[in-house]
């Protein structure tokens, strides 16, 4: 901004900063003078109460929101409870195993989902067939024939 647009001299400059520290001044006198009686009136409750005391502060509060459940740590916002867990006799792992050894051909994992809930496999998984997937992968005696896609038992 160049001197030829602002129309404000230097003078008119101090004259405003000098009225903004006057009414600085007035302000933090105001506070003290306000602080002054907030003590006489503490005194006077003490007085009558006979115990000190506090003030209660204004302002944002602690702790989780109202509404927000009872999440535990680390579940996102929204997450349900989805109830107790199912108890099964045998592991996955085990009833895959168990079904591709009744299995001479192998099964191809949409043969094998199925099969695993026929057998009574309970789950709560929204993505049962991924579940199936991961214990067939991390397997070691599970094998995958390239041609055909089906899973079968390593043969000793």
């Amino acid at each position: 901004m160049s001197r030829a647009e602002s129309e404000i001299s230097v003078a008119d400059l101090e004259r405003i900063l000098d009225a903004r520290k006057s009414q600085a001044q007035n302000l933090v006198k105001r506070r003290d003078a306000l602080h002054m009686e907030l003590a006489e009136i503490q005194e006077q409750l003490q007085g009558i109460v006979g115990t000190e005391v506090t003030i209660k502060k204004s302002g944002a509060k602690r702790g989780r929101p109202p509404g927000s459940g009872k999440r535990g740590p680390g579940r996102p916002r929204g997450s349900k409870d989805r109830g107790a867990r199912p108890k099964n006799e045998l592991s996955l792992r085990d009833v895959i195993s168990e079904l591709l050894s009744k299995s001479k051909k192998g099964l191809t994992l949409e043969e094998l989902t199925p099969k695993v809930v026929e057998a009574g496999y309970k789950s709560n998984s929204s993505n049962f067939s991924n579940m199936i997937y991961q214990n067939i992968y991390n397997s070691e005696g599970i094998v995958k024939d390239p041609e055909t896609g089906c899973y079968s038992l390593v043969q000793e």
